[in-house]
């Protein structure tokens, strides 16, 4: 994208949030509740600032200013992507939490919508937790969430007041779920309901911790719907229990079915994780066959959807670690599509849409790397780089590099393992591997292998910093490349690379209002 492109791209933001700032809110038939007022004027004011910082990602999702965390509610209906996400509409930090709204045609470009979700303080809300969407049985979505604000947290319900999507009210008769319908007593942490479909009946799950059994505490409870409204469920019992004793609690299982098996994935304080196997939803059993770790950087807090191909898409948050005073934090990864490889463990892969932001491509061919190449005449802070290595060795890209050489981040590929910054994440043995690096000012996500390790990480640079290298470099001895077996290991070598400038994706602020 040219510089030009840029400023003109910024200058109609932040038009449009000035108008917002100023308290231009379209005025509907009846008046909105003031909680919703403060909180779409508190983030329309901070837009300027945040669109004003050149570091700020141009095609990662992002609210219209100050912070995000977890996705909520994916799901796709009537054409439309939906992402409800968590939102502080009042700061750059985490707190105050409600739940944003957008919609996209395509994974890509998006219009911000109003804030779907907020705490109703006269029914004792503090903050909207996290949660999921499922169609019921009416044909019409629902959204259930974690409210806290009572002694114990409750599961409640949201209904869609139009088939936009554009405004909800909470259920009349919520809370839908609470602790007394534990068969074993409260859960600890218990929070994040996420629902799927198996046989005609909707389920439910949700995480939590609770002592007893081996392992740690950390356990996944399994609900069915007892009304085809969904406003009542039944505990079922505890589907999953964490084998190993660190994992003390769960937060955002997701349970689902993809390509003949279920695959459960996990935030367990730590880098998400997945295991794919089985479920016996009469024995309250989910068995793992296959597990690993979904991103080892520093993405978390996983959602699903389903779109009208039937893709599975996930969706997590992507964490920027962002300096004070900017007037935003965090955005979500690019929607990755899942599927299961060969192997039985999950591949991961950025939707395909996003090479409609792709400029102009500019390829390089074979190369013996030497010395570190320098990729004359290529620059940029959001761009996308395809390359394919052979040999042994470490190999991989500097990028946001400095005039000094600098740079902001290095992504490598050495042995058995991907590198990207200061996360290594296992990708097996390959005498040829394949790299797709998305860079986009403040972050960075890596997928290797078509799929078979994906990483997401935060970059910090100077904006101007924006040089970009390819190396390699031999390895200390060995026999037979990656795997060790056979002769001498071939030197390492570049066998091709593709370099795009990216466009910025749009993010429509005509309906970000009450």
């Amino acid at each position: 994208m040219s510089d030009r492109s840029h400023l003109t791209t910024r200058r109609e933001f932040m038009t449009t949030a000035a108008a917002l700032a100023a308290g231009s809110l379209a005025q509907s038939t009846t008046k909105p509740d003031p909680a919703l007022v403060k909180a779409m004027e508190a983030a329309g004011a901070a837009i300027p600032l945040a669109s004003s910082d050149p570091e700020r990602p141009v095609y990662h999702f992002h609210p219209p200013a100050n912070w995000t965390n977890d996705p909520n509610g994916t799901l796709f209906y009537k054409g439309w992507h939906h992402l409800f996400y968590q939102l502080n509409p009042f700061g750059t930090t985490i707190g105050n939490q409600h739940w944003g709204h957008a919609r996209s045609k395509d994974l890509v470009n998006w219009e911000h919508l109003p804030i779907a979700i907020w705490p109703s303080s006269d029914k004792g809300e503090r903050a909207i937790f996290s949660g999921g969407a499922v169609i019921a049985a009416d044909g019409k979505p629902r959204l259930l969430y974690t409210s806290i604000g009572r002694p114990q947290p409750e599961q409640w319900m949201a209904i869609p007041k139009d088939d936009e999507l554009i405004a909800w009210e909470k259920f009349s008769g919520n809370p839908v779920l609470t602790q007394d319908s534990h068969v074993n007593g409260p859960i600890n942490q218990w929070r994040d309901p996420f629902m799927f479909i198996e046989g005609g009946r909707t389920y439910m799950v949700a995480g939590g911790s609770q002592s007893g059994g081996r392992g740690g505490g950390g356990q996944v409870q399994l609900y069915r719907a007892e009304k085809d409204d969904l406003s009542a469920w039944k505990h079922l019992g505890a589907v999953f229990h964490a084998p190993e004793r660190e994992t003390f609690n769960i937060e955002c299982p997701n349970l689902f079915k993809l390509d003949g098996k279920w695959v459960l994935i996990i935030s367990p304080h730590r880098p998400c994780e997945y295991y794919v196997g089985d479920l016996d939803l009469e024995r309250v059993r989910f068995t793992p066959e296959t597990h690993g770790v979904l991103d080892a950087g520093d993405a978390y807090a996983s959602n699903i959807s389903v779109d009208d191909s039937g893709r599975t898409i996930l969706w997590l948050w992507g964490r920027t670690n962002t300096p004070a005073g900017r007037g935003w934090g965090s955005v979500i990864t690019m929607p990755r599509i899942l599927s299961i490889g060969s192997e039985g463990f999950l591949r991961q892969t950025p939707a395909p849409e996003f090479q409609s932001l792709r400029g102009d491509v500019k390829s390089f061919g074979p190369s013996a790397l030497e010395r570190p190449l320098v990729l004359d005449g290529v620059t940029g802070a959001s761009v996308e780089l395809e390359a394919e290595f052979s040999g042994a060795g470490s190999v991989g890209f500097e990028l946001r590099r400095s005039a000094e050489g600098k740079p902001g981040i290095v992504v490598s590929m050495q042995g058995q393992y991907l590198n990207v910054g200061n996360v290594r994440t296992f990708i097996g043995n390959n005498q040829r591997r394949t790299i797709r690096v998305f860079l986009d000012r403040r972050c960075t996500e890596v997928y290797v292998n078509d799929g078979a390790a994906a990483v997401y990480q935060w970059v910090d640079a100077a904006p101007e910093a924006q040089g970009i290298a390819v190396f390699a470099q031999s390895g200390a001895g060995g026999r037979g490349g990656p795997g060790g077996r056979g002769g001498p290991a071939a030197p390492p070598r570049l066998e091709f690379l593709k370099f795009w400038n990216m466009r910025p994706a749009v993010f429509s602020l005509d309906r970000f209002r009450v």
